[in-house]
């Protein structure tokens, strides 16, 4: 069939137009040991459905597991007319009701259909109280099932918060929300490469004395970094946990305590040793110019940061911890692979140089929740929503971490139960 002759099961005739081909729970499911992923839409006027089905066209993900995405069936189908190009096979949509339902099988997209939001009910590039609540009842939904094993991780297209905000919704962002809806006190975001998470390669380059393990570039990304007498040497990506996270720059310090500190600390800790990292070397950033310069400029160092360190370090004898220190000087280090990961204060304090030394590169993973959440270092794009020129290489990223992920779990789950 081509994509001129176009079948809707309910009966529709043949367009003219191309459209891609939509089935209501076509076929049996594919019994494969590949994990299966929510993949949520994200706010349906930004480029969230442009990079979900962009993705959607690399044989690669689903070489390493079942993509099902969470959303609008309406939207994710114009987004397979308007963004399949000569270059890039065209897209048939599996509507399900059930992950279980899922073909798995590239060149379809599996579609959980749970929003009636259509491409006639938004504008592109602005934001649109609707499609907030769309991005919410995808993400509920992706929740809901990955808790309930129906899923095995979910991977998250970017969300409009001022959409989420505008339509009574009041979580700050993913994190939070997701935080919400696993019930889960303590959850940290972390920002990394895709790699990171692979306990593979981590074993293998922990077990080299001078190399960076775990969290860091792929070794043909990384950029060489000069010094001053020339010489040059390759230039490591490190993970970075935040403490805070949206939070507005004047109310982080009402937002940190010694006890939050820790927290992040233990739940990087742990993270990085799950996955292969025996010993994890972890830095952590003064909050003020120069660590507060022994107070000249805050204290918060003094009070907070130094006893928090202090305490994780009585705790938690496996690794190392250094600091607080000055994350200006902090980042250039660490993208010599000083450390295997950064524990920053604030959002932009750590987010400003990650994204200088890989953007399009990292992953976002919510550390501490009960399931596996990955999704992309980007937001909505609102200013090139609709024009087909997002990169999806993020979120192909994420979806290859949520796989590692899920495939790690269940392999140390089973290791558990001999």
């Amino acid at each position: 069939m081509t994509r001129s002759e176009v079948q809707i099961q309910s009966g529709a005739t043949a367009h003219s137009n191309p459209r891609p081909l939509l089935r209501e729970g076509a076929g049996m499911p594919r019994t494969e040991n590949k994990p299966k992923i929510g993949l949520t839409m994200g706010d349906a006027a930004g480029i969230g459905p442009e990079i979900v089905v962009k993705a959607l066209t690399h044989k690669s993900v689903y070489s390493l597991c079942q993509p099902i995405v969470i959303g609008s069936s309406a939207i994710l189908q114009d987004a397979c007319l308007r963004f399949t190009t000569p270059n890039r096979p065209p897209l048939n949509l599996n509507i399900i009701k059930k992950p279980m339902q899922a073909i798995a099988k590239h060149g379809t997209i599996d579609v959980l259909d749970v929003s009636s939001i259509s491409p006639q009910d938004i504008s592109v590039g602005t934001i649109d109280a609707r499609a907030g609540v769309a991005a919410v009842k995808a993400i509920e939904t992706g929740t809901h099932l990955t808790m309930h094993g129906e899923l095995d991780a979910i991977t998250t297209a970017p969300i409009c918060k001022a959409a989420i905000h505008r339509a009574g919704i009041s979580y700050p962002g993913h994190t939070e929300m997701l935080a919400s809806f696993t019930n889960t006190p303590h959850v940290v975001m972390m920002l990394c490469t895709p790699e990171a998470l692979d306990s593979n390669q981590q074993s293998a380059a922990s077990s080299q004395k001078d190399t960076v393990a775990c969290v860091s570039s792929l070794a043909d990304s990384r950029q060489p970094s000069q010094h001053a007498d020339g010489s040059r040497e390759p230039r490591t990506i490190p993970a970075v946990s935040f403490v805070t996270n949206h939070v507005a720059l004047a109310d982080v310090p009402k937002h940190l305590s010694v006890e939050r500190i820790v927290e992040v600390i233990r739940i990087t800790q742990q993270a990085l040793i799950r996955c292969g990292i025996s010993e994890p070397r972890l830095v952590v950033a003064g909050l003020n110019p120069h660590s507060g310069e022994d107070g000249a400029f805050g204290k918060e160092e003094e009070y907070l940061i130094r006893p928090a360190i202090a305490q994780a370090q009585a705790r938690f004898s496996t690794g190392t911890i250094d600091g607080p220190l000055p994350a200006d000087a902090l980042f250039v280090k660490a993208s010599q692979g000083e450390w295997d990961a950064v524990i920053v204060m604030y959002h932009d304090q750590g987010n400003i140089p990650i994204k200088l030394l890989g953007f399009g590169e990292l992953v976002n993973v919510t550390l501490g929740l009960p399931i596996i959440r990955t999704s992309v270092d980007h937001g909505t794009a609102f200013d090139i929503a609709g024009k087909g020129i997002a990169n999806e290489m993020s979120l192909v990223g994420a979806l290859s971490c949520a796989a590692r992920l899920a495939r790690n779990s269940s392999q140390q789950s089973a290791g558990s139960s001999q």
